[in-house]
């Protein structure tokens, strides 16, 4: 059997050595070198673009002018001044019907916003707004519709917050150059889960007006509504005798805790956010809107057709468990990701940060 034979390399164990003037030209030429390559690499850098340093928010003064009436909207307006102050330095919020020129003077804010319409601003404060020289924003009040005073107003700001997105080509059109899209979040201090009495309880709770999309919804589903208990808030239900009417004006957060399925159509995102942070199984109608924070099929159910409604239900109601999912990821969403904490964030991300 022939062997392979290992070849070894053998060192001699001797060292060269260098004179010393020869190891320090070599020292100063590898130093030479490596500054000219920083040099060059510093000078590489300074030609890209540099990315902007982020705003620190607790640094930030905002002026908060609100022009939202009633007992509801007071109350979101106390929840996003309350936001604000959590997240940045100091928050002023005052009425727009006070003269607001003497606190930008006096505060001389980072942001000067806007929260309402355009209701309670005269022709003095309009000016007062046309000439700030900070930024500005407008969060407006303006899911069930909007108008050409509206439309005036947002065009003095840098940024426009609006509750539609179908509202976004309107005022974009009315001159106002950043416009997004920013819905208010339920407010969790009265929606949340909870026990309710019986008289709240119910198998369907259906949400929205009979006509025109009512009707249709109504009779696909009326053949699995026998023994059910319904009860509906909205116009036209009165004709109905199988249904229970939910008497106009009624607060309506605990028939979403009492209600086994939600059904809703033709409302505003608010009432998706409020049904999910009461943790209830809701079946809303497809709608823009709803994709910019919810996910169809994971924290909300949606539907298209009165035909696609009805087979969803009935799946649904045959199958709790996959309800269940879908309704406990939505209260998990709505304490983490569209909270009002998260919402008053994103604009200011928008503002500053963008």
């Amino acid at each position: 059997m022939n062997k392979k034979t290992k070849h070894r390399i053998r060192t001699t164990g001797k060292t060269i050595r260098l004179h010393p003037r020869s190891r320090k030209l070599i020292a100063h030429t590898v130093i030479r070198a490596l500054k000219n390559i920083n040099i060059m690499q510093q000078q590489s850098s300074a030609n890209l673009p540099q990315p902007a340093r982020a705003v620190e928010f607790k640094k930030l003064r905002i002026l908060l002018v609100s022009s939202m009436s009633g007992e509801e909207l007071w109350q979101t307006e106390q929840l996003i001044a309350d936001q604000f102050r959590l997240l940045t330095k100091e928050v002023v919020a005052i009425k727009a019907y006070q003269s607001f020129s003497t606190a930008l003077v006096q505060l001389n804010p980072d942001l000067l916003l806007v929260v309402g319409s355009d209701a309670d601003f005269s022709d003095n404060d309009l000016e007062v707004i046309r000439r700030a020289t900070l930024k500005k924003a407008i969060w407006l009040t303006d899911s069930s519709g909007t108008s050409s005073s509206t439309g005036r107003l947002a065009a003095l700001f840098n940024y426009v917050f609006t509750q539609n997105m179908y509202h976004i080509p309107f005022y974009q059109h009315s001159g106002s150059s950043s416009v997004n899209y920013l819905p208010f979040a339920a407010d969790r201090n009265i929606f949340s889960p909870k026990y309710v009495d019986d008289a709240y309880r119910c198998d369907l709770l259906l949400l929205g007006d009979v006509l025109p999309a009512g009707i249709a919804y109504f009779h696909e589903l009326s053949p699995q509504l026998s023994g059910c208990k319904v009860y509906a808030a909205g116009k036209g239900w009165e004709e109905y005798p199988e249904i229970t009417l939910v008497s106009p004006g009624t607060e309506l957060q605990d028939y979403y805790n009492g209600a086994e399925i939600i059904i809703h159509w033709g409302q505003p995102p608010l009432r998706a956010f409020q049904i999910a942070s009461c943790g209830a199984v809701q079946l809303a109608e497809d709608h823009p809107n709803l994709y910019a924070y919810m996910n169809p099929g994971e924290d909300i159910i949606t539907y298209h057709t009165s035909r696609e409604l009805s087979e969803k239900l009935s799946y649904y109601r045959d199958h709790p468990e996959s309800a269940r999912t879908v309704a406990t990821r939505a209260l998990w969403r709505s304490t983490y990701d569209y909270s009002f904490m998260q919402i008053t964030a994103k604009l200011l991300h928008t503002v500053f940060n963008s």
